[in-house]
């Protein structure tokens, strides 16, 4: 068997580059779906049935994000399939997705991204140093020699990585105890660079119980996120994958972030606007809204929940007013400023490249 992979051709730049252009991917595949029918098929379960299915459906494709990751990295690196194999089923174990008792197996969620991520990286590594030395015997080989090195070494560096990962999330956690309307600016411009990261701000709302005007205030920062990389995106990349940074996450973008870290500044400065009117509208939500933004319409449903009487009229127009027009009036006027008038980019630093 002749391997795909050419170990002298990489650089840690590529390297890089190629692990988090692959996180990128599998996250987008994996939480997608469920960013976009989780909530409808919630409100229509209990009518139709088959609605029940497809949450059924969307949930287990969430499930399987260690699996896509480990795969995309796999890919961006060109290995051939039972390297592929070996990557992702070593990253799902480092993933932490599975606890073992002594009553069975439990599926806990997606597991820790960032630990996803340093497994999948550390089993690329290994396959890159036994290149083709194992011959006719890898597919026999390579699985079990990737998963117990690489796998063996993302389970043992688990709870460091998870420690570090809570810590993340009591940092932001710590603003709360600030005034309002700066703490509402600081979660919201923390979110909006955490969705622009390997971290997930699903994790870390979910483990802090980030809930009330903190998780509005953080669902704002996504939005900004999500915004401020489709603008930019849309003059350079395909409109597909636009629609997928605003739509369903804007983790896509990741790649384009490192290279180019000052593409955030409009970012930031739109998520501090919608920090503020998180506060002064006492916009709120649960951990889950607080990392998916728009997507799926999740934060503005669990929002309007939130209101005094619902869905009403005069919540829906404010609903549209904090979640649509004030970040692409803010996105498209920042955006506009940093790159044509402080000249601090060029249009073409938002291309994902393959």
């Amino acid at each position: 068997m002749t391997t795909n992979v050419t170990g002298n051709g990489q650089t840690v730049r590529r390297f890089i580059n190629n692990v988090l252009t692959g996180l990128a991917i599998g996250i987008v595949a994996g939480l997608v779906p469920s960013a976009l029918l989780s909530e409808i098929c919630k409100a229509l379960a209990p009518h139709v049935p088959i609605f029940a299915i497809v949450l059924q459906i969307v949930t287990t494709i969430m499930f399987t994000v260690p699996l896509l990751i480990g795969t995309a990295i796999a890919f961006k690196f060109n290995l051939n399939p039972i390297q592929m194999v070996s990557v992702a089923s070593a990253t799902y174990i480092g993933s932490g997705a599975l606890t073992f008792s002594s009553t069975g197996v439990q599926v806990t969620g997606m597991g820790d991204l960032i630990n996803t991520m340093l497994t999948a990286s550390l089993a690329v590594g290994v396959i890159l140093i036994i290149g083709d030395r194992l011959k006719a015997f890898a597919p026999l080989v390579l699985p079990t020699i990737v998963c117990i090195v690489s796998g063996g070494i993302g389970l043992w560096i688990l709870p460091f990585v998870r420690n570090i990962t809570t810590l993340v999330g009591h940092l932001v956690d710590s603003y709360f105890t600030l005034a309002p309307v700066f703490m509402g600016i600081l979660v919201a411009v923390s979110f909006s660079i955490i969705i622009l990261s390997p971290i997930s701000t699903v994790a870390i709302a979910t483990a802090i119980s980030m809930s009330g005007i903190a998780s509005g205030a953080g669902n704002l920062g996504v939005v900004a996120a999500a915004v401020g990389m489709f603008i930019g995106s849309l003059r350079v990349n395909p409109i597909g994958l636009s629609l997928s940074a605003l739509l369903g996450t804007p983790k896509i973008m990741i790649a384009a972030v490192v290279r180019k870290p000052v593409i955030m500044v409009p970012v930031l400065l739109n998520a501090a606007v919608l920090g503020v009117l998180a506060v002064v509208f006492q916009i709120k939500g649960t951990p889950i809204s607080a990392g998916f933004g728009f997507s799926g319409l999740v934060g503005p449903i669990n929002a309007v929940r939130f209101m005094p009487g619902g869905a009403t009229g005069a919540n829906l127009l404010l609903l549209i007013f904090i979640f649509l027009i004030v970040p692409f009036v803010c996105g498209w006027f920042f955006e506009w400023i940093c790159r044509t008038k402080l000249h601090l980019y060029s249009k073409e630093a938002y291309i994902e490249k393959p």
